[in-house]
């Protein structure tokens, strides 16, 4: 990316169930869209059944379509009239479960979109439909919770390592920021080992302290109009995050893509903010040189 005046151009996509949260993901998604001035699709998936006898799918495409129908119409129903027209959003079905389609769908957009089903879901359901789309989506994916205030961030926080190249979150929140027009925050935490043996003379937090403020010198040029400021705490990463962002925020972290739907150990940075932060988490992939694609 070499200037912020670039945007989105591939569109945003949502999935939508039927539940509130799905609906409130909805609401975060298309003020996303409105913000970056793309479009937003709505994915609807709806589960097959299988008959007694024989392994043929028990469903109606007709009654496929309505189903879709109906979400979209109850969607639509969700934006202001003054608000209409603002966003081109519509809706895809498809057949079985969501996270498969979501996770295919996010080959051709530039965020997909899905809600959390209450505290602590993600962190302790192997297999939700938000740890399996952020654990396998092919870009950034972003995960909203009921509380989440669903219009432009206040604030993007980025939670940053130095275990992993961190330009794949810094191109997603320096797009946001510049987008909604709000400041970010690059916040790193020393844990309390370490800064313990950089008093001892081991100078680390010095370290972190300077290489923030190269991130932040290099991405200040390439988006001159959004506000960047570091911050280095003392503490365990998930506390210090989880202290310091609001609903009104955007949280944005690094991972890395899980490329085929297997089993994966949670209990991550990523994974237990997914599950506990009160703000919407989005989670942009560091590309693996020599991963294999599925």
């Amino acid at each position: 990316m070499s200037t912020m005046d670039e945007t989105w151009t591939r569109g945003i996509v949502v999935g939508v169930d039927g539940s509130p949260e799905s609906y409130h993901a909805f609401d975060w998604a298309r003020a996303a869209a409105a913000r970056h001035h793309v479009p937003l699709t709505v994915s609807h998936a709806e589960a097959v059944p299988i008959g007694p006898i024989t392994p043929v799918p028990a469903y109606e495409i007709e009654s496929l379509q309505s189903a879709t129908q109906r979400i979209l119409s109850r969607v639509n129903d969700r934006i202001e009239p003054a608000d209409r027209g603002a966003v081109h959003v519509d809706a895809v079905p498809s057949v079985g479960a969501p996270a498969p389609a979501l996770v295919h769908a996010s080959r051709d957009v530039d965020l997909v979109v899905v809600g959390r089903r209450g505290a602590d879901v993600t962190r302790h359901l192997l297999g939700s439909v938000s740890s399996t789309v952020v654990a396998h989506a092919h870009g950034p994916a972003a995960v909203v919770p009921i509380k989440a205030r669903p219009g432009d961030p206040e604030r993007v926080v980025v939670g940053i390592g130095f275990d992993d190249d961190p330009t794949a979150p810094l191109e997603l929140a320096f797009a946001e920021a510049h987008a909604a027009g709000c400041p970010v925050v690059l916040l790193h935490a020393v844990q309390r080992s370490t800064r313990v043996a950089c008093e001892a003379g081991a100078g680390r937090v010095a370290g972190v302290e300077a290489a923030l403020k190269g991130l932040a010198y290099r991405w200040k040029e390439l988006a001159p109009d959004v506000e960047c400021r570091e911050e280095v705490r003392t503490g365990d990463p998930v506390d210090i995050l989880l202290e310091h962002v609001t609903p009104s925020d955007l949280l944005v972290l690094g991972g890395h893509r899980h490329p085929r739907f297997v089993g994966r150990l949670l209990g991550s940075v990523p994974d237990v903010l997914l599950g506990d932060a009160p703000c919407v988490v989005a989670v942009a992939h560091t590309a693996r040189p020599h991963a294999a694609t599925d």
